[in-house]
């Protein structure tokens, strides 16, 4: 027999417990015929406890977490029904208790449940063929679109502080004689100029982000520009006017906005015709769920 310090007697919480114990134990009295059907039993395979394991693991593989349950010892077998009859036990009596009623993140989860499991028809879908990812990429080409870019390095001259935008572009029509005449190279731009708020050097950048550093007006003179490298001497070109100055430009590579041909996007194209049939086979299967219900709008109109 246990034996409580007396002052324990005293205290709210060993109370509380006391009282929880006496109803529970007198709840089961009165429903001893409720307790003895298969509501308040919990049975116990291997299988099951393998689908527990991987609920808690979030890594096992069905066949691995089954392995795992088979050389389990006695004891890691009996800690293992123990955290599994717990949490099966807390369950059950939430649920009894109704509290997963009016609980939105119960109800969200739940939600994602049957989300997921109407997405689970796919399956039964036929595979797409190749005729269907081609009637897929006609009708979505210009999402395959890909964007212009470029190659250059560039010296600035800032203007339209201390220098005036005109005094500035004659210093850069000067100097751009010298580059010239120095057949200055691709890798030397940094010994004239100024310091540019963003990079000196851009190498396969796209059209926005030259846009966001020079201006519109910037990205689309650069894209009309010739090659610098093309048979001959080097040639540097400019002024070019951006938001902060002018700059004279060596130009070496330019890809132009261009849409690939299916056969160079047909991996893409597979992934998103999957993902496009998915959520249409999904978006079908809720709403022939909705269908078997009536909405009854019980609103006043304003």
């Amino acid at each position: 027999m246990i034996f409580f310090p007396r002052q324990v007697f005293k205290e709210p919480l060993f109370q509380f417990l006391i009282i929880g114990l006496v109803l529970l134990g007198g709840e089961r009295l009165i429903n001893a015929e409720d307790y003895s059907d298969d509501q308040y039993s919990i049975f116990i395979d291997d299988q099951l406890l393998a689908q527990f394991m991987q609920r808690e693991a979030k890594s096992f593989k069905p066949e691995d977490a089954l392995k795992t349950i088979q050389g389990l010892t006695l004891a890691e077998r009996q800690r293992l029904i123990e955290s599994y009859v717990q949490s099966e036990v807390l369950y059950r009596e939430a649920l009894a208790l109704n509290l997963e009623r009016d609980d939105q993140i119960i109800r969200r989860r739940l939600m994602q449940k049957m989300d997921y499991l109407a997405q689970g028809f796919y399956d039964e879908k036929a595979p797409l063929t190749e005729v269907d990812l081609r009637a897929y990429y006609e009708t979505n080409r210009e999402d395959y679109r890909r964007v212009a870019t470029a190659t250059f390095t560039h010296v600035f001259v800032a203007s339209g502080k201390d220098l005036s935008w005109e005094k500035g572009e004659a210093r850069a029509l000067k100097l751009l004689k010298g580059l010239n005449a120095g057949q200055v190279p691709f890798e030397n731009s940094g010994l004239y100029g100024e310091r540019f708020l963003y990079n000196r050097n851009y190498v396969n950048r796209d059209d926005e982000e030259i846009a966001s550093h020079f201006g519109l007006n910037f990205k689309q003179e650069i894209f009309s520009l010739v090659l610098s490298n093309s048979p001959g001497p080097l040639k540097w070109q400019g002024p070019l006017k951006s938001n902060y100055g002018w700059h004279l430009v060596l130009v070496t590579k330019k890809t132009p906005m261009y849409i690939p041909e299916f056969q160079d996007v047909s991996a893409a194209v597979l992934a998103d015709a999957q993902r496009q049939q998915q959520r249409e086979i999904k978006q079908l299967a809720i709403e022939m769920l909705i269908s078997k219900y009536q909405v009854v709008d019980k609103t006043e109109p304003k």
